[in-house]
């Protein structure tokens, strides 16, 4: 029995160390979401955890059950009698050993942090019927001759990679080439130099900052009806975003990305909203005729071939003679070690494993593909809009680090009035994606956002500060719980 509470307090403790490690601060729902997704996307990260927590505590505990079984006696004695006493006071031992590995995972989990969030959504707001602007009922309207929008998701890319007067935190500009584009277009920045908008709860992850800047909402879950986050069929079915009114508009849709579509129930998603053509690992491993294998399905594809794939499905859309939204989601830098190609852009910052070596490769290959962008015939009348989808999940960054990831929009149709020194967040840039791309809104807003290329302020400018919303879109509320579940509103 000892040995149960030694194992199940090792759990708790390498649990602790391996989330972190992996993901940096996690929120309760960011852990809620994708605990109700489906795990077959992500073996390689299910068997990074039963590596590191089951695999290595059964090790301890079955070495220590070598050592104090009373099976195998030793040559000296000192050390005899040490174990005996160890053994005799084994249960106090264990019981301070669990205490401290509880203690531990509350400090490291920010647990009280949890709880909190968790007693915010006992509270009811009218956060949503003061500030959400329905988009479905907003007046959108386009030019006669519409542009192509080409969206590329760049997966944990922050501003912090650059080197600026403001903030040099890695003795190099690890994204030179990003940092280039962003000073020759338009970089929306919460600074004078190089920056980007202030996280929000329920935008922090994949999925989460996907439906955030194409949606104006983040991802909340409501506690009370845990077992309905699992999105088996619509994914937030009263959501109004970018890719619905772009294909109202007759824009060709289609998306890309590297991994398989189940991961972050992304495939769900794309179906929902705009009935986009939708291109995963799956999809190219039928264009290829390779029969994947069920942990082969959990792989992923290298940025260098999902480019080659995105640069042929550009010249197909453009082949059709229609505006077209295509979307691209980047994986390489997923963790920040997700993929390296070496023979692509060669060890800058020592060993392959070093992540600085990943998001200099991402951003070579990025830059690349712009380049090539603006050679094809469908430039001119295109809007390229990167965007970092949040900030990277590891554990090693310092807390004091000023944090905030990258947008870029290139050949917009419009100018920002103002676009340095902005308090804004990831539901800006859904009002702003479609007035770059000559769109007008009525108001300026969608979502719980404001366009940042009007001359208005956004609501944390004008109306409450970062913080007092982050508590906001914690709490309950009717009108979201309509989006998410389609409940009618009562």
């Amino acid at each position: 029995m000892p040995y149960v509470v030694i194992f199940l307090g090792f759990m708790l403790f390498s649990s602790a160390n391996w989330v972190v490690r992996k993901f940096g601060p996690v929120t309760y729902e960011q852990i809620m979401f994708h605990l109700n997704m489906p795990f077959h996307s992500e073996i390689r990260l299910i068997l990074s955890y039963l590596q590191n927590t089951v695999m290595t505590g059964t090790i301890v505990v079955l070495v220590l059950w070598l050592l104090f079984s009373g099976k195998y006696r030793l040559k000296w004695s000192s050390i005899e009698r040490i174990r005996t006493k160890i053994y005799e006071y084994r249960w106090v031992i264990c019981l301070i050993w669990f205490v401290f590995c509880v203690a531990y995972y509350c400090w490291r989990m920010n647990v009280w942090a949890m709880i909190t969030y968790r007693s915010y959504k006992r509270e009811m707001s009218n956060f949503y019927e003061q500030y959400y602007v329905l988009p479905q009922n907003a007046e959108v309207s386009f030019p006669h001759k519409k542009r192509n929008l080409i969206l590329i998701f760049m997966e944990s890319m922050e501003a912090t990679f650059a080197q600026t007067p403001e903030h040099n935190y890695y003795q190099d500009d690890l994204i030179p080439q990003l940092h280039k584009l962003a000073q020759e277009n338009i970089s929306f920045s919460d600074s004078q130099y190089l920056g980007g908008e202030f996280p929000i709860d329920g935008t922090q992850w994949t999925q989460a900052g996907l439906f955030a800047k194409t949606c104006g909402a983040p991802i909340q879950l409501p506690i009370r009806e845990v077992n309905l986050i699992r999105p088996k069929g619509e994914f937030y079915p009263n959501a109004w975003c970018l890719y619905d009114i772009l294909r109202t508009q007759g824009y060709e849709e289609s998306f890309l990305i590297g991994s398989n579509g189940n991961f972050a129930g992304m495939n769900h998603f794309v179906k929902t909203h705009g009935k986009q053509r939708f291109l995963d690992t799956l999809h190219y491993a039928r264009e290829q005729g390779i029969k994947l294998s069920y942990k082969q399905k959990s792989k992923s594809i290298a940025d260098k071939e999902l480019f080659v794939q995105a640069k042929e499905e550009l010249n197909h859309l453009a082949e059709l003679g229609k505006p077209f939204v295509f979307t691209i989601m980047t994986l390489d830098t997923h963790f920040g070690s997700q993929e390296f190609s070496g023979d692509v852009c060669g060890y800058k910052y020592g060993t392959e494993k070093n992540f600085k070596n990943v998001v200099s490769c991402s951003d070579f290959q990025i830059g690349q593909f712009v380049e090539w962008l603006k050679q094809q015939p469908f430039y001119a009348n295109s809007t390229v809009v990167l965007l970092g989808d949040h900030q990277m999940m590891r554990g090693e960054f310092e807390t004091d680090m000023k944090r905030r990831t990258l947008n870029i929009f290139i050949n917009s149709a419009v100018q920002a009035v103002t676009e340095k020194n902005r308090v804004f967040t990831p539901f800006d840039i859904y009002p702003s994606v479609i007035e770059s791309m000559g769109g007008k809104i009525s108001g300026h807003r969608l979502g719980l956002g404001t366009s940042l290329f009007a001359n208005l302020p956004t609501l944390t400018e004008s109306k409450m500060t970062v913080d007092e919303m982050n508590i906001e879109v914690r709490k309950s509320s009717k009108i979201y719980d309509w989006l998410l579940y389609g409940k009618e509103i009562k």
